[in-house]
């Protein structure tokens, strides 16, 4: 086998590995709905974080629909980074603004 085969038999192997999800994010006053999906289906008992203070260290999964709700509690308008890990070991990252909670 030459060089260009074996390079080319690589990345053949690394992409059909590939995953891709589709994370959607929909805020309300007190928390977020996470909704994941990988490659076309619901990402069922993914683990989801965010980077607000109030839930750090907090893990929330997700349902058989890939749905989780996360209450989130901020006194100002802020962006958060929502970092997903699916049972299939891929990890993704999403950012969304979360408006500022009741008082």
């Amino acid at each position: 086998m030459t060089f260009k085969q074996a390079s080319i038999a690589a990345l053949m192997l690394s992409t059909s590995s590939l995953a891709f999800a589709d994370i959607r994010i929909i805020d309300t006053q007190v928390g977020s709905w996470v909704k994941v999906t990988e490659n076309g289906k619901p990402a069922a008992n993914a683990r989801v974080s965010v980077s607000n203070p109030a839930n750090r260290g907090r893990v929330y999964k997700t349902n058989e629909h890939g749905e989780v709700y996360i209450p989130l509690y901020t006194r100002t308008s802020s962006t958060l980074t929502y970092s997903i890990l699916t049972e299939e070991w891929n990890e993704y990252t999403r950012r969304s603004l979360h408006t500022k909670s009741f008082d």
